[in-house]
């Protein structure tokens, strides 16, 4: 076991201390979509065994594949793959990582590696495909270990963040033709990733449907913006309550003020409660200065409050491929100039 974890993406898991503490979603948000994961780890049967979760970055897919971790129902074996540009990109190793985690929570799983990779070592460095067919098809299909029957969990969180577009695509080939060939396996998959154009055509392919569900996660809908309204009312509250001089205050912040920051609450948040400054009063009369100056399409986080938006484009633009980086670059001194031309620095 010890080699087997050399093979594996050090890290992923949901508990690792690599991405401790992790991302979680606020306590009272996102109940709907987390029940319906959980609902669907139970209740998938005979076909749609694949949920993907779709959405932006930084719209909460991890957060939500965190607490459905966290929260697997009894008695569901899971393994799960956190991936992230920061060291857990390697796609190649994937299900290896499933493999060992499985093996760890399950008996007869571990007795059936150790005999598979006591009589092949070299299946730790084999293609995807004959990975997932010796370690997935073999024991779950073809040799039917667990009797009585088990639930088994697969989740897989940042897709899009494996290194190669190429293994992407592989491993949601694996996966469908795997659900649409054996609809009474007992294992469930959830995938999450944003809704890159390789993924999005892949599940829009008719082929694919019978395998999956999608929940997508829109930053405008009418659930998420309860929750960011329940989760800022809340944090300006903890804030509001360390304060002397904002406890005396009947109201704060004003009503039309909070419905300005609800859109960017996370943010606004950490800017306002920035123990550097102490004054979250006058914070908050920072972002929604800057709030009223900027162009109600404005959306490039620019603006100082919102600093830690540019890491996210940063991350984003990063990905821009090369042979299209020229004429991205080209269309963004276009919009820059045109921005620029209007002020006077002179002043």
């Amino acid at each position: 076991m010890e080699k087997l974890l050399q093979h594996t993406i050090i890290g992923a898991e949901f508990d690792s201390s690599d991405r401790d503490p992790p991302p979680r979603c606020h306590p009272g948000t996102r109940l709907a979509i987390l029940q319906r994961c959980l609902d669907f780890i139970i209740q998938c049967h005979d076909e749609g065994k694949l949920r993907w979760v779709a959405g932006p970055a930084g719209v909460g897919k991890s957060a939500v594949m965190q607490i459905v971790a966290e929260k697997a129902p009894d008695g569901v074996i899971f393994a799960s793959v956190f991936l992230s540009v920061n060291g857990r990109q390697d796609g190649t190793k994937i299900i290896m990582t499933i493999a060992y985690q499985l093996a760890v929570k399950c008996q007869p799983y571990h007795r059936f590696i150790r005999h598979e990779l006591t009589k092949d070592p070299s299946l730790m460095r084999k293609a995807l495909s004959v990975q997932f067919q010796k370690f997935i098809v073999e024991p779950f299909i073809h040799q039917r270990l667990f009797n009585p029957p088990r639930r088994f969990l697969v989740l897989i969180d940042g897709l899009d963040e494996c290194s190669n577009p190429r293994t992407q695509q592989e491993l949601l080939e694996l996966i469908s033709e795997f659900c649409i060939s054996n609809p009474t396996s007992p294992i469930a998959w959830i995938v999450a990733s944003r809704p890159e154009p390789h993924i999005t055509s892949f599940f829009d392919d008719v082929k694919v449907a019978p395998a999956y569900l999608k929940e997508e996660l829109v930053v405008d809908s009418d659930e998420a913006c309860e929750d960011v309204q329940l989760y800022l009312c809340n944090e300006l509250k903890k804030i509001q309550s360390r304060y002397p001089t904002l406890q005396r205050k009947r109201q704060w912040p004003f009503e039309h003020e909070f419905t300005k920051i609800a859109t960017a609450a996370a943010t606004v948040i950490r800017y306002i409660d920035d123990s550097d400054y102490g004054d979250p009063a006058a914070q908050l009369n920072d972002v929604l200065v800057a709030i009223d100056a900027s162009p109600k399409d404005d959306t490039s986080g620019t603006n100082g409050p919102l600093a830690q938006l540019d890491t996210l484009y940063e991350r984003i633009l990063s990905k821009i491929p090369d042979k299209v980086m020229v004429n991205t670059r080209k269309l963004l001194l276009l919009y820059l100039s045109d921005r620029w031309a209007g002020l006077n620095f002179r002043q």
